[in-house]
C-alpha cells in the first residue's frame, strides 16, 4: 500500500488484524508501520553494504507526520552518501552512554574548560577552584558527587579557617559546571542542586581607609617615587661615566604606573581588572567623564563614572608622558594588557604599614568616603555598578546621622 504519509493520511490509518505497511509515494524507503493495537511507527528502509536495514523515526504521537517526514528526508539523503545511519546511531548511544559516566577530570578537560576560557572573564579562578579545591573529586563520576562529599570539603575548608563566603563562591563553581553537565546531557541532573549556602553576614566585609592611613599611603607613593628617581640618577651616572647614552624620561610625574593607578582607583572606586581593561578611546577629557565598557565591567553593564579634579588631574599628566595608543596601563614589560602589579602593591603597604588592606579595599574607600559624604545611597551603586542595591547597602551603616534623624522623627 502507498501513499503520502501526510498527518490527514497517517491519522486516518485504522488498525487491522495484523501488522502492515503504508509506503510514501515521494521518499524512498519511507514508510509507516500500524500495528494490531493501532501504534503507528515512521520508519526509513536503505541498504548499507548490501545489508538491508530499517531505521526507526519515531512513533506517532511522540513525532507528528510532519517531524517524521523531515527526519525521514535528512536520513535518506545520509544513505545516498552511503552513510549507515543504524551504525552511526549506535555509536551515538554508545558515546552518549560513556558520557553519562564521565568522571568529573575528565568533564572539566575536555569539554569545560574550552567553554568556560571563551565565555567567562573569570575562567582562570574558576578552573583553579576545580583543579584545586575540588582535586580530590576528579576520579569521581559526576553522578555520584554528593552533597555529603561537598559538606566534608566545607567542613574542612572552615577548620582551616577560609570565611563562609569564600566557602560559598567556591562550592558555587562547582555547582555550576555540574549544572552546565546537566544542561549539556552528560549527566541526567544536578546531584547538588538544593544544596544551602553557608550562612553569611550579608553586610560582608568593609575595609576602608581612616585619614592617617591615607595619608600614609599617599606619603609612601610619593617617597616611592622619588627612590625611583634616585636610583635614577645613579644609573645615569653610571652610564655617563662609560660614555653611553642615557634615558630621557626622568623628569615625568610618575615614576611608573602605581601612582597613578591607586589615585584612580580611590577616586573611581573601579576594580583592578577594569583598571588594567581600560583604554585611552574610554575617557573623554573634555567631557571630564570616564566609561567601563559592558564587556570589561563584573557586571556585563556599561557605565559612566565623573571625574574629579584629581582623577582629571591624573590621567591629564598620564596621557602627557605615555607612549600607549591603546592601553591606559599597558604592561611594562609587553606594552599589552596590564595583569598583574601584586608585588608592588604588597611592597606600598608594607612600606606603608597599613594592616589588612587589599587593593579591592580601594573600592570599598571610594564607597566609604562617598557615603560618609551624605551622597545618597543609589548613586553610590550606580557609580559602583552594582546590579543589586542590597550589594551597595554594606556601606549604608556608615552615616549614622541619617539614621539618627530617622529616629529623631518619632519625637516630632
Amino acid at each position: 500500500m502507498k501513499a503520502k504519509l501526510t498527518a490527514k493520511c497517517v491519522n486516518g490509518l485504522k488498525s487491522g488484524t495484523q501488522m502492515y505497511k503504508v509506503w510514501d509515494t515521494e521518499i524512498k524507503g519511507y514508510f509507516v508501520r500500524v500495528s494490531p493495537k493501532g501504534r503507528k511507527t515512521y520508519v526509513l528502509f536503505y541498504r548499507a553494504n548490501g545489508v538491508a536495514n530499517e531505521y526507526t523515526l519515531g512513533i506517532n504521537g511522540n513525532l507528528t507526520a510532519d517531524e517524521a517526514r523531515g527526519m525521514a528526508k535528512g536520513k535518506a539523503a545520509d544513505t545516498a552518501k552511503n552513510i549507515d545511519i543504524q551504525q552511526e546511531k549506535r555509536l551515538a548511544s554508545q558515546r552518549a552512554k560513556s558520557s553519562k559516566h564521565s568522571t568529573l577530570g575528565k568533564f572539566v578537560t575536555e569539554k569545560y574548560k574550552p567553554w568556560v576560557e571563551s565565555n567567562q572573564k573569570s575562567h582562570k579562578e574558576s578552573l583553579r577552584t576545580l583543579n584545586v579545591d575540588f582535586e580530590h573529586l576528579h576520579s569521581r563520576k559526576m553522578h555520584e558527587i554528593s552533597p555529603w562529599d561537598v559538606q566534608k570539603w566545607m567542613s574542612n575548608a572552615k577548620k582551616r579557617g577560609l570565611e563562609a563566603t569564600t566557602i560559598n563562591r567556591r562550592v558555587a563553581t562547582l555547582k555550576s559546571i555540574l549544572s552546565r553537565a546537566a544542561e549539556w546531557k552528560v549527566i541526567d541532573s544536578n546531584p547538588l542542586a538544593g544544596m544551602k549556602r553557608l550562612k553569611t553576614d550579608n553586610k560582608g566585609r568593609v575595609r576602608y581607609l581612616d585619614n592617617s592611613e591615607e595619608e600614609a599611603l599617599r606619603a609612601t607613593l610619593d617617597n616611592r617615587q622619588e627612590c625611583q628617581r634616585a636610583d635614577r640618577l645613579t644609573h645615569i651616572s653610571w652610564r655617563e661615566q662609560r660614555h653611553l647614552t642615557p634615558p630621557t624620561e626622568l623628569n615625568t610625574l610618575f615614576t611608573d604606573y602605581l601612582k597613578p593607578i591607586v589615585l584612580l582607583a580611590i577616586n573611581t572606586g573601579m576594580r583592578r581588572g577594569e583598571l588594567f581593561s581600560l583604554k585611552w578611546a574610554d575617557i573623554n577629557l573634555g567631557e571630564r567623564l570616564l566609561t567601563i565598557v559592558g564587556k570589561t565591567a563584573k557586571s556585563g553593564h556599561t557605565r559612566y563614572i565623573p571625574l574629579n579634579d584629581e582623577a582629571f588631574a591624573v590621567l591629564v599628566s598620564w596621557r602627557n608622558q605615555s607612549n600607549s595608543k591603546s592601553w591606559v596601563f599597558p604592561s611594562p614589560a609587553t606594552g599589552e594588557r596590564m595583569d598583574n602589579i601584586t608585588s608592588s602593591w604588597k611592597n606600598l603597604i608594607t612600606d606603608s604599614r597599613i594592616i589588612d588592606f587589599r587593593f579591592h579595599d580601594l573600592r570599598h574607600h571610594f564607597a566609604s568616603k562617598l557615603v560618609m559624604a551624605k551622597v545618597d545611597i543609589n548613586t553610590v551603586r550606580e557609580l559602583l555598578g552594582h546590579k543589586d542595591i542590597q550589594t551597595t547597602l554594606r556601606y549604608a551603616h556608615l552615616a549614622p546621622k541619617h539614621k539618627a534623624a530617622a529616629v529623631a522623627l518619632l519625637n516630632t
